[in-house]
Parts: structure tokens; sequence; C-alpha cells
């Protein structure tokens, strides 16, 4: 079934002197178009525009959504709830989800879900707008939604690579992470503007029409990334294979693993800042869309970055060192926030949301590069299910929160993904020796010596 030695484990010494070695294509000379170079897809353009259409939307209701519990409950640990609502549906569904987008058509799916998802928020939308909302809505809201996105999320994520193929996926996945960071600037900017002026009901208007023009972008794609290979294995025996591959392929199961800690420990900080804008700073919606639209950003930039390095050889230095600086950034906005200075508090959200979205844009697109096709979905599937797990840290977050306050709480969990870190970067040498020799010789080693079959 599967060889003794996989792609990715070494005979003694050989990770010193080679590390993990992604394909790629001869150096050429730096030129300003490259971090767009995947622009030139005519798919990927229709799939990035409907996709930040879709984006912004989910931007504005989420930000409305955040400041509606806390408006209703008064409780940081109801954000907590509703999180863990979505975040369940995700853990229990996405493996199956990405089994899904191994046998079926991406496209198809991912139109399916936009249909699905836009629904539930014209649905909470006319809850809210006819003043019947409460809180247990929003919660079967949440495990709805979560549901129809562990089905569709792997599909999305595994689809890049069909519409831009492997050579340029790492400034496709890099390119799409900024369109959708830009999202974070504009989104909560025009909601805290807009909750004020006109409610909270129209943007969960705006994310069922959001939606539903995304979904019309994807029509006018044609159908890709249907699996070739055909199987008559069962659905748990294809979970079990893609389980049995992860096994083998240490260096993706170790990316897989540190991809989950700031998911579950740092990342939920963001669904907290409506408290930090009430308990903390004492000011309005428009300074919540600022705190929002700030780490919005610096995501771009930090996404840009990574669509900028492309050739660079040494990724996996670059993949903790992000990780690291995120961790630092977001221990001392907690640290900054809680003196009440809010300029700098601005500085430090931008820093965290450039180094946030620069690590998990390289983490996940390396674990696409060094997955075999047959296996992305279902390894995406995998790694959206960690997504699923955020509601472990939302919770305890949302509890301390209440009890210690939030600067405190973040900071406190902030630290904790620090030493993860550092522990990678000292004791875990395979991370950071993952490189890319752009080297013919070295696409053979890695993509195509005893590939496990899917």
């Amino acid at each position: 079934m599967f060889p003794k030695k996989g792609p990715a484990v070494y005979e003694k010494g050989q990770a010193e002197k080679a590390g993990t070695v992604l394909h790629g294509h001869p150096q050429k000379k730096r030129d300003w178009r490259a971090p767009f170079v995947s622009l030139k897809n005519r798919n990927f353009r229709l799939y990035i525009i409907g996709s930040l259409i879709a984006t912004t939307a989910l931007q504005m209701m989420q930000l409305a959504q955040n400041y509606l519990v806390y408006q209703l409950t008064g409780q940081a640990t109801a954000i907590g709830y509703v999180s863990a609502a979505l975040g369940a549906s995700l853990f229990f569904f996405s493996l199956t989800g990405g089994i899904a987008a191994d046998r079926m058509s991406k496209r198809n799916l991912l139109i399916s879900g936009q249909i699905g998802i836009g629904i539930m928020a014209l649905w909470i939308g006319v809850m809210v707008h006819t003043g019947l909302i409460e809180v247990w809505h929003i919660i079967v809201g949440g495990i709805i939604t979560g549901i129809i996105a562990g089905f569709t999320m792997p599909a999305r994520q595994s689809y890049v690579p069909d519409l831009v193929g492997d050579k340029n996926l790492l400034n496709a996945f890099a390119l799409n992470a900024g369109v959708m960071n830009v999202t974070r600037i504009a989104g909560p900017a025009l909601a805290g503007i807009l909750i004020a002026a006109i409610g909270i009901a129209p943007l969960y208007y705006a994310k069922f029409i959001g939606y539903s023009i995304f979904a019309v972008f994807l029509l006018m794609i044609p159908v890709l990334g249907k699996s070739k290979v055909k199987t008559s294995r069962s659905m748990l025996g294809d979970a079990l294979a893609g389980l049995r591959y992860l096994r083998r392929d240490r260096t993706v199961l170790e990316l897989l693993l540190i991809g989950v800690f700031p998911v579950i420990l740092a990342m939920p900080y963001v669904n907290f800042l409506p408290v930090f804008q009430e308990e903390v700073f004492h000011v309005g919606t428009a300074e919540l869309g600022l705190m929002m639209s700030v780490v919005g950003i610096g995501a771009v930039v930090g996404a840009m970055f990574i669509a900028s390095i492309s050739n660079y050889r040494y990724k996996g230095r670059i993949l903790i060192t992000m990780g690291i600086t995120f961790s630092v950034s977001l221990v001392l906005f907690s640290v900054i926030a809680g003196t009440g200075n809010f300029p700098l508090s601005l500085v430090m959200l931008a820093i965290t949301g450039a180094a946030g979205t620069a690590y998990m844009s390289l983490n996940q697109a390396l674990v696409l590069v060094l997955t075999p096709p047959e296996m992305r979905g279902r390894v995406t599937g995998l790694f959206m299910t960690t997504f699923g797990l955020q509601p472990l840290g939302s919770l305890p977050i949302g509890m301390l929160s209440d009890a210690y306050g939030a600067p405190v709480t973040i900071g406190a969990f902030g630290a904790l993904t620090l030493v993860i870190f550092l522990y990678v970067f000292l004791f875990r040498p395979r991370m950071r020796q993952i490189r890319d020799d752009r080297s013919q010789n070295n696409l053979d080693r890695i993509t195509n010596v005893d590939k496990p079959g899917g």
C-alpha cells in the first residue's frame, strides 16, 4: 500500500543538507508585476472577483453580528458560543467536504454552498429586521452555515490549484489572501458607518446578495477540478487513505499541526475586538470598524509580501519568522491596549494582521504544493477541520475575558502561541528547512518519488 519511506522522510543527516524542497521554475529577473502573475488567468480572475464581492459582504456582516450579540447579551462569552456553533459544524463536516471535493466538481460544490449560506444570511436578516432576533437564532444559523461551509471550504481551497496550476500556486494563494483581506479594510469600515446609519439587518441582506453574485461568477467558469481518479472505496475508506498519507508524509503533517495552534489560541482575537471597543477603549462603532480595517490593511501587506517571494529559497524560515512575529505583536497589542493607548494599539493590530496573514497564507500554500493532486481535497478537509477547533480557544477566551478582562486574556493566549513557535524553531528543524531550490532534479525527489496513491 504505502512505501516504507514517503516523500518527506529523510536519511540521517539528509534533512540538514537538503531540507524539504519545493518544485519550481528557473530563476527569473524580478518584475514589479510578479505578485500579480496569477491574474493573467481568466478563470482565476472570475473566481477572485466573485470571492472579493462575497467576502466584503461577509466581513460587514461578521462585524455587525459580533456587535449584535454583544449588544443583546453584554457578555463576551456569548460571542464565544456563536463562534462555537459555526466552528463545531466546520469540525465535523470539513473532512466529509474534503472527500467530496476529491470526488465531485469543485465548482458545483462551491455554487451550491454560496446559495445555501446566502439564504441563511437572508433569514437572519429578516429576523433582525422584524425585531424577533434572539441569540439562539444566531447560534442555529451558525450551525447550519458551518455545515454548508464544512462541505464547501475544502473545495474552495483545493480549487485554486485547478485554476492556476502548481507553478503559480504560491502566488495565487497569497494574492487571493491579499485581495480577500482588502475586504477586511473596506468591509468593517463600511459596517461601522452603516450600523449607525441604517442598522444591522441590511448587512445580512448584503451578504445574501454578495454570495449570490459569487455563485453567478462561478457559473461563468468551465467545470474544472472533478477527480479523474475513479474509486470504489467508501467515504470512510477515502478518509482513512488521507490519514495514512499524512502518517507517511511527516512534513505535510507537521505543517498541518503548526497551522492548528494559532487558529485555536490566537486567531480568535478578532472576534473579541467589540469587547476592546466597549470595555477597554470606550469608543463607538466607527472606531470598531477602524480596528477591523487596520487588521485588514496589515493583512494585505502580509499577503502581498508572500506573493512577492515566489523565488525566495528558504520559505520554511519565513514561515516560522512570521509565526513568531504574529505572536509577539498580539502580545504587544494586548499590553498597549491595557494602557488605553488607542492609536498605538491600531499600529500593533496592523502588524498582527500582516504577520498572521503571511503565516497562514504560506502555511496553506506549502501544504497544497507538497500534497499530491489526488489527495488535496482530503488534506484540505483536514486543514479546514482545524478551523472548527477555533471554539476551543474562543470559549475560554470569552469566559476569561469576562473574568479578567480582554487585554490580559488575549495577551496570555498570544504568549502561549509564541512559546509554541519558539519550540518549533528550536526543536523541529524540518519546518525551517523547507526550501525551494528551483531545480527539476529536486522536483523529482519530492513530487514523484514514492508518492502515495489516492
